[in-house]
């Protein structure tokens, strides 16, 4: 086997607890962009499946010495389980793991409606780190993040976000509870991080999971092989954001797209789908046991993430050799000829890999993101020069660059000659 194939590793798992959702937001991945084999996975995970991963996930963790593993509860609406499925895995996996010096960590990541308190209690005894789904004021969130029956989630949501803040400040937890928000370009920035504010939650501001396959708003046009420089929609969200957080005074809100890459910009490492040149050393456990590469890949087309891995017949490592994952675990190592050429790479790390997808040329592409994210960057760069004393900025050998300069460097550097000897890699998912 390949060296590189065989030191890949995971060190967490998001765990589809359930495969069905009590919401049906429109712009869902997994329900609402043409993949369909969420009908095909069980409703709920059994204990069988169970049993094997945990089985599966210690023998990976000996393999490759790894002393935590983070374990995401996630679906579908994961709540929709139970408060015993879920305390069950809990409890079978600290009793497995922690004798052996192996820390078991935990997250969920839901839409907040069912949350209430005896939840919460479940939150904080098993401390599990919380995340919930929203995306801004009541005419705002419901717009896309709706039930069944087309009613918005807002107070439902809020409700649960509010009992889980007031739980863990009772039992003195000094976790937070998290917003996990998709940009939605209807939205005033400004009253978005406003309504935030006001919530008290740490947020993390998301692009839409989109790709040239199945365009976001705002870039229905954006073609892979040239870049419109000037239609920059989601930067231009953010910015106005940036410019009031980074001038307000401590204690401020926690944005973590922001925190991501002044990380970087400052020469840190940060292993995040989105950001920087770590991987991301994840994998997706289905209700059935599957064992699949990133989710988000759903919105590349029907059965794209099928793989023919599982946790009752396979070893972890056996579903880091599919194509799929290596394509997605080498995703900020095999980056197209203008990402390799760009100035911020080492930054952005080409963005998620899902966003580069297109039907003609596979992964080969830039993200469809790519001037919004070159614009963010270099704007976020400057602010932090404006501000920090020139003994700093010469030790960390921060340079100043405008969005004009980037470009003008991509632009020069693309007449290069610079062949990609995985540009075949690239290309084998296109259509």
């Amino acid at each position: 086997m390949n060296t590189q194939l065989s030191n890949l590793k995971v060190r967490s798992l998001a765990i589809k607890v359930a495969s069905r959702c009590n919401l049906n937001c429109s712009y869902c991945y997994i329900y609402n962009m043409g993949d369909n084999t969420y009908l095909k996975q069980p409703k709920f995970m059994n204990e069988m499946v169970e049993d094997a991963l945990l089985e599966k996930v210690l023998r990976h963790c000996q393999h490759h010495a790894l002393k935590k593993f983070f374990f995401v509860f996630f679906g579908g609406e994961p709540l929709l389980a139970g408060t015993q499925a879920i305390r069950r895995f809990v409890e079978k996996a600290n009793a497995l793991f922690l004798p052996l010096g192996i820390i078991p960590e935990y997250g969920v990541q839901s839409n907040g409606v069912l949350i209430d308190d005896e939840w919460c209690e479940l939150f904080a005894e098993l401390d599990i780190l919380v995340g919930i789904s929203l995306d801004g004021m009541p005419e705002i969130n419901d717009m896309y993040r709706v039930d069944h029956k087309g009613r918005g989630s807002y107070h439902q949501a809020v409700q649960g976000l509010k009992v889980t803040q007031n739980s863990l400040a009772m039992r003195k937890k000094f976790m937070k509870a998290s917003i996990n928000s998709v940009i939605n370009l209807d939205a005033d920035p400004i009253e978005v991080y406003e309504h935030f504010k006001l919530l008290g939650a740490q947020v993390d501001f998301l692009l839409p999971d989109a790709n040239y396959f199945q365009p976001p708003p705002g870039l229905e046009n954006t073609d892979g092989s040239n870049i419109d420089w000037n239609n920059t929609p989601y930067a231009d969200w953010l910015i106005p954001i940036f410019n009031q957080w980074f001038y307000e005074k401590e204690p401020k809100s926690k944005i973590s797209i922001f925190k991501y890459i002044m990380i970087l910009i400052f020469g840190g490492n940060i292993a995040n789908d989105h950001f920087g040149k770590e991987r991301c050393e994840l994998l997706i456990i289905e209700t059935n046991g599957d064992i699949e590469a990133t989710d988000s890949f759903k919105a590349c087309g029907q059965g794209f993430t099928e793989s023919n891995v599982n946790v009752l017949q396979n070893d972890l490592d056996e579903a880091l050799q599919s194509e799929l994952s290596v394509m997605y675990q080498f995703a900020k190592d095999k980056l197209c000829k203008q990402c390799n050429v760009c100035p911020v790479k080492d930054i952005c790390g080409g963005g998620f890999i899902v966003n580069r997808y297109s039907e003609k040329n596979g992964f080969n592409n830039p993200s469809i993101y790519c001037a919004d994210l070159l614009k963010l960057i270099t704007h976020i760069q400057n602010k932090i020069m404006e501000e920090l004393p020139d003994e700093m900025v010469t030790q960390h050998e921060i340079s100043a660059m405008t969005y004009e300069e980037a470009q003008q460097i991509i632009k020069e550097r693309l007449h290069e000659d610079l062949a990609l000897e995985y540009a075949a890699d690239l290309e084998n998912f296109k259509k």
